[in-house]
């Protein structure tokens, strides 16, 4: 647990510093419950980009993520992590969960090696972030509530175990409430 550090509190108060709160979604377009419901309430405009994307790329984002901004707060980006064609009950199995939360945090974790710039695979969809990313992109914080552990009902340990495997790569704190 080298590179997770545990915080009591809420997610969603604002910070000084830059951080991208990381959450994992659906490609159906709906934030419409847990962390992203609220994500949605507080950054109707982020949630707008994201069904936008979920429109035209469907469950073809499988795996992959999207950096929005939050278009509220110049310090937050929102990172999409794509790991279930549909939400509610519809949700994917546990495995395969697990599977696309990895493959979407190697997109981040190559992003953030490559400086913030993207390869034209798509594998990161940054084209929302325009003029709002303030920092480069190695500073932003990485935060999370305890995802996959919610809605989709992956024990919060497995998805843990995942985090645990890009030990010396990313840091992650986790909002606990």
């Amino acid at each position: 647990m080298a590179n997770i550090t545990y915080i009591k509190g809420n997610i969603l108060n604002a910070t000084a510093y830059p951080r991208i709160l990381i959450h994992s979604c659906n490609c159906n377009g709906s934030w419409g419950g847990g962390i992203a419901y609220q994500l949605a309430l507080r950054y109707p405009k982020a949630e707008n980009d994201y069904v936008e994307v979920c429109e035209k790329y469907g469950s073809d984002l499988l795996g992959k993520c999207i950096l929005l901004p939050s278009n509220e707060n110049p310090n937050l980006l929102i990172c999409c992590l794509f790991t279930s064609s549909f939400g509610g009950s519809s949700h994917g199995e546990k495995r395969s969960i697990l599977d696309y939360t990895k493959q979407s945090l190697n997109k981040l974790k190559a992003f953030r090696a490559a400086g913030g710039k993207t390869s034209i695979n798509d594998d990161i969809i940054d084209t929302y972030l325009g003029c709002h990313m303030k920092h480069p992109i190695g500073e932003y914080k990485l935060e999370m509530p305890q995802i996959n552990s919610g809605i989709f009902g992956v024990p919060w340990e497995e998805t843990e175990h995942v985090l645990e495997e890009f030990n010396g790569d990313m840091h992650f704190t986790v909002y606990q409430l």
